[in-house]
Order: C-alpha cells, then structure tokens, then sequence
C-alpha cells in the first residue's frame, strides 16, 4: 500500500510517498480501496507534534475519506465488498488503502460523487455533533454561526436549517448569499445585532468557529441559560471569558473536537453522519465540491491550506 508519511514533527514539506505492506484484516474490520482524501487545516497540526490525538506507529495524517469495500471480515455483516463508502478516523487517511474498525465507516448515496462523498464527514460530523449532540439544539430555537463561509460554517448552516431552527450567519466578507441563513449579520456589534434580531432575548445557541474577541460578543448574545460551542479559533485567537459572566447569566460553554469522537466516541460521530447522509438524500445538504489535488501533490496543497491562501475545500484524487 501507499501511503503518505512524515519522519518527525513539522511542516507539510515533512511529507513523504512510501510503500508499505498492506495491513491485515482483523475481526470487525474492512478494508477499503481508497479514491479521495479530504483535506483539513487540522491535518497541518497533525504534522507539528501538537496534535491531542496520540501518534500512532506510522505518522500518517488524515480524518476523512471515501472509496470502496475490497474486503470484509467474517463477522461485519452491515457492509459488503463493492460498496462505496465514507470513513472518519483519527489518523491515517493519507494512505490508498485503509483498514479500519466497520465502525468508522458508513455507505454512500449513490447520487454523492467521490470528492464530495471524501470532503464530507469532518465538515458535516462537526456541524452535527456541535449543535445537536453537544448544544442540544431543538426545532425553533434561535442559533447564531460564526466562520459562516468556511467549510464547518456552510455545513453548520445547512444542518441547523435541516433541525428547524432560525439561523444567524455572522460573514466577515460579506459574500455569504442571502438564502443561506435567515439572517446574516457582519461581526461589528454582533451582539446588539443579535438582541435586535431576537426583540431583546437573545440566541439560544452560539457554535464559535472563530474565537477572538467575537467569542466575548456571542457571550453576550445569549438568552438567558443559552449555550455556547467552541470548536475552532479561525482567527488564531483563543479567547479569554470571564466565569463570572457565565455564572450570572447561567450560560454554559461546550467544547467539540470530531477528532476526539473518531477516537473515543465513533458511535456518536457516525450517527451523526448518517442523519446528514439521509438529509443529502432528501436534499436537505448541499455540500461544496471541493477542488482535486494529485495525491503526490499533498504536500503543496495542505502547505496552502495551512497558510490561509486555500480558498476552498480541498481533496486527494486518487483515481487517476
């Protein structure tokens, strides 16, 4: 098998193509010829040495796939050889061949193209776990997302719009159409804009892909007993709130790490998913098509990835 690899912590230049022998088939697990990588910033932090998940034995970076079945175990009787199929995992998606726990894989639409099928479960499972697994987000309640533009953004407004709730888009750039929330605000005074939104009450939920100074605004955007998720700091600013701020207006704020769930929780992860697989059936999802990189290509194309100046999702093609 082929797989792409680093020899120590550092940047994407530290990747390197190697052959390796394919892994056995255990009980519980398929393998799956892989066609496309998603590719994520998280990956760049794979590679640095700082990243929360363990190294394994091979330092191979990747959470998201799609491909097809090439093998099953004796005892996986939910998948069958010659499905395509989607993988989310914690590490080792850089690779043209996976083996992995049945667990941490689920069927596709046949109407879902490889690249999209590839670039969608890291988006998608954030989004949902973020909002309906830890925020508890309930039909009509109000939810304001932050880095709406970005690809955990886009996905985060389509789920909380397929949940029945009334979504606030905050767009920095002012390119987010007008058909993608029910309103969409610009971060300048985003909690007053929120409060005049609401008549005064404020959002229900708050997911923060941002961080900064707009995390202290969400803050003070919440209705009373309003809940706020954290699950990136776009800006590279890890806020600081005050406790005292959360104790008198009996808020709570949540974290949400996807990685985490591929490692410990893969049961919650992958229901999500499949609740985002059925709402792309019935149209309820529409993810973007993310742009194809050759697979010897990775390490240029996370190196744009990694310093902002990748303006779209992107993904490995392997099939050529």
């Amino acid at each position: 098998m082929r797989i792409l690899a680093a020899h120590r912590p550092g940047g994407p230049d530290q990747l390197q193509a190697r052959e390796v022998p394919d892994p056995t088939l255990n009980a519980g697990q398929v393998r799956v010829t892989v066609a496309a990588v998603g590719m994520n910033f998280a990956e760049f932090v794979q590679l640095s040495g700082d990243f929360q998940i363990p190294v394994p034995d091979l330092f191979v970076p990747g959470f998201e796939l799609a491909g097809t079945v090439a093998e099953v175990a004796p005892d996986v009787t939910m998948l069958a050889v010659g499905q395509r199929v989607i993988a989310l995992v914690s590490w080792g998606a850089y690779t043209d061949q996976l083996v992995v726990d049945a667990a941490h894989v689920l069927p596709i639409p046949d109407e879902m193209d490889d690249l999209t099928a590839a670039a969608f479960p890291v988006s998608y499972a954030t989004a949902h776990v973020s909002l309906l697994h830890r925020g508890k987000l309930k039909r009509g309640e109000t939810v304001v997302v932050t880095g709406a533009t970005g690809n955990v953004g886009e996905a985060a407004l389509q789920v909380a719009r397929a949940s029945g709730a009334q979504v606030i888009a905050v767009d920095r750039s002012g390119t987010l159409p007008p058909t993608a929330a029910d309103h969409i605000l610009p971060p300048k005074n985003l909690a007053q804009g929120i409060r005049d939104l609401t008549d005064g009450r404020g959002a229900d939920l708050a997911l923060d892909l941002v961080g900064g100074d707009l995390t202290v605004e969400l803050l003070d955007s919440l209705a009373w007993e309003g809940r706020l998720v954290t699950t990136g700091f776009a800006s590279g600013t890890i806020p600081t709130v005050s406790l005292l701020d959360v104790l008198v207006r009996n808020v709570t704020i949540l974290g949400e790490d996807i990685a985490g769930y591929a490692s410990r929780d893969i049961a919650t992860a992958m229901l999500a998913l499949q609740q985002c697989l059925e709402w792309y059936a019935k149209g309820l999802l529409a993810p973007r098509t993310p742009i194809a990189r050759p697979f010897a290509d990775a390490a240029a194309a996370l190196g744009t990835i990694a310093d902002g100046t990748a303006r779209h999702k992107l993904a490995l093609d392997l099939r050529a």
